[in-house]
């Protein structure tokens, strides 16, 4: 006789998420008008993303993965159904409270990295700290930590390029881009 794995807990509108769960949607959807036409860019999507779970997000070209990944950073407000992240539901939230969440409770990393060229690597890391208002000392220290996590110490000085002489990504940018998503760990 063999067992089956054990199945996410059935999660109902107006339930508060298990304390392990960080992300959850539940009927999460997204439409948009493009000229009098609706685009049912998501339709009913439910998640449930648990501490320390790693997940990868993969569709075609269309799929809605864009639009997921805007409303689970909070850039983006569901047309219909629940998000709830780290217990706290943010489906309803107002643009000055996504703004809060965004600042101090999820870390981006984009593909393309933003870093400003006339600033260090730490500057560039501590950027979004600055903006969150930390105070100086504590905010080196928390970039600096992010640097050695990601295995950039050597390079807290180092100004970065947009691009490489050889139109190529420069091998540390990455890297740093990851270092600013790093500050919960730290």
């Amino acid at each position: 006789m063999t067992s089956s794995p054990p199945q996410p807990a059935t999660f109902r509108t107006g339930d508060t998420p298990l304390p392990d769960i960080v992300i959850l949607t539940h009927k999460l959807k997204r439409d948009y008008d493009m000229g009098g036409e609706v685009v049912h860019a998501l339709r009913g999507i439910d998640v449930q993303i648990k501490r320390n779970e790693f997940v990868a997000v993969m569709g075609p070209s269309g799929s809605g993965k864009s639009t997921l990944m805007n409303l689970i950073g909070c850039l983006d407000t569901p047309s219909g159904g629940e998000y709830w992240l780290n217990s706290q539901k943010v489906s309803d939230l107002l643009d000055d409270e996504l703004a809060r969440i965004r600042n101090k409770e999820i870390g981006f990393v984009f593909q393309t990295f933003n870093l400003l060229p006339r600033a260090d690597a730490l500057h560039n890391v501590e950027l979004p700290l600055i903006y969150a208002g930390m105070a100086a000392k504590e905010r080196r220290a928390k970039a600096a930590r992010a640097l050695e996590r990601v295995g950039l110490a050597e390079r807290t000085g180092a100004r970065e390029r947009a691009v490489h002489p050889s139109g190529r990504r420069a091998d540390g940018q990455p890297r740093l881009g990851d270092g600013r998503g790093n500050y919960a760990a730290v």
